[in-house]
């Protein structure tokens, strides 16, 4: 006979499955945890680079533009603690040739000797021409002289004889006649140095999405454009209180210009920006705060005679 011996097979008791399973709970909500953080970290710091590409942005444009403003001669035309009003550079030509006292003809932008004519975007009706005089009497000395722009037209048969214009490689292309108000003084002369400008505006405006924008608007044709955003999103704009787009003015003393009759006193700019991120609550809650960086800097007036 064969004796068989039968073993009883032994399981898990409830007890050992109910710590198995809580070991189990507890591993993974701290890996979950860990996961999460690391999430928003990656998040906030994406987030981060963000803003600051924004602001560089703001500081590729800004400091140049109020940089090479004249307070002296009247570029900056209004400004409040979050807006700046001003004449921004077109581009700059000579006189040509100058017919009565309010019209002017100009070389054409791409003669075939010397640049002459350059600008960025043609002048048209409502900019404005400055144009440098010289008082011979030698109380003023050399000064610029402010003048509206009606009318700007071209055609290869203005300022038909000019040393500044090769009669033959130049014959064929277009001049360009501008008619101003006031009249242009006597001091303004054949082969007198012109500025052109275009009155712009910096400002915050709010988009579609709620959110704030630093803004570039030009008063073009006697009317604003839209303004077009430059960078952001900026912290909302306030009476009192920190600003996404601070502005203050301070005269050669190192005084604070609070006036716009005071304009032509400005001699240091200094500006505040406070951008934020898109995604201030983070992905996960609303225990996030919002992202804000801030960048100040200091443009000091060149043209102050």
């Amino acid at each position: 006979m064969r004796l068989t011996v039968t073993r009883a097979r032994r399981g898990h008791t409830l007890a050992e499955l109910l710590i198995t399973l809580t070991m189990l709970s507890v591993i993974g909500t701290v890996i979950a945890n860990i996961m999460m953080g690391q999430q928003r970290y990656y998040q906030r710091t994406v987030e981060q680079m963000e803003v600051r590409r924004e602001l560089r942005s703001a500081l590729s444009v800004l400091p140049a533009e109020l940089r090479g403003m004249s307070s002296v001669g009247g570029d900056v035309v209004n400004f409040k603690t979050s807006s700046i009003t001003f004449r921004s550079t077109l581009g700059a030509s000579l006189v040509c040739a100058k017919t009565g006292t309010s019209i002017i003809d100009i070389p054409p932008l791409n003669t075939a000797r010397a640049l002459t004519t350059s600008w960025y975007q043609a002048p048209v009706a409502g900019d404005t021409v400055f144009a440098l005089s010289y008082d011979s009497s030698g109380v003023k000395g050399e000064f610029w002289t402010s003048h509206r722009i009606t009318s700007v037209s071209s055609s290869p048969s203005y300022c038909a004889v000019s040393p500044y214009i090769d009669a033959v490689l130049d014959v064929a292309k277009s001049r360009f006649r501008i008619a101003v108000s006031p009249v242009l003084p006597d001091s303004v002369v054949v082969s007198s140095a012109l500025r052109f400008t275009r009155t712009g505006q910096y400002s915050l405006t709010q988009g579609t999405s709620g959110l704030w924008y630093l803004s570039r608007s030009d008063y073009l044709g006697g009317a604003w454009t839209a303004a077009v955003p430059i960078s952001g999103p900026y912290i909302a704009p306030a009476l009192n209180g920190p600003s996404g787009l601070s502005f203050t003015f301070f005269d050669s003393t190192g005084t604070l210009v609070s006036a716009v009759a005071d304009v032509k006193k400005i001699a240091r700019i200094d500006v505040a920006l406070r951008a934020q991120g898109l995604n201030a609550s983070g992905l996960y809650g609303s225990t996030s705060t919002t992202l804000i960086d801030t960048v100040v800097f200091s443009v000091a007036l060149r043209n102050r005679r």
